[in-house]
């Protein structure tokens, strides 16, 4: 699986929006506005698919799916 498809199948099952409407280059507020609570929970799913906490300057970088498939390439 390419890290932006495993990017787009975390963030849709967190937000709750299907894969296929999420674009490779979408922004995360563009898919469904975030708050704290779905922000929350991807930082759990990230966090549980590379296996160790996330720095939490790197989440705050994250803007867009392919801000998060680098994140998870980066801790491949």
């Amino acid at each position: 699986m390419s890290m932006l498809l495993e990017a787009k199948t975390l963030l849709s099952g967190c937000l709750f929006v299907p894969v296929e409407k999420i674009g490779d280059d979408d922004r995360l507020q563009t898919i469904k506005e975030l708050d704290s609570l779905s922000f929350a929970s991807i930082v759990v799913e990230l966090e549980s698919r590379i296996g160790h906490p996330v720095d939490p300057v790197e989440l705050l970088e994250l803007r867009s799916v392919r801000d998060v498939a680098g994140l998870l390439e980066r801790h491949r």
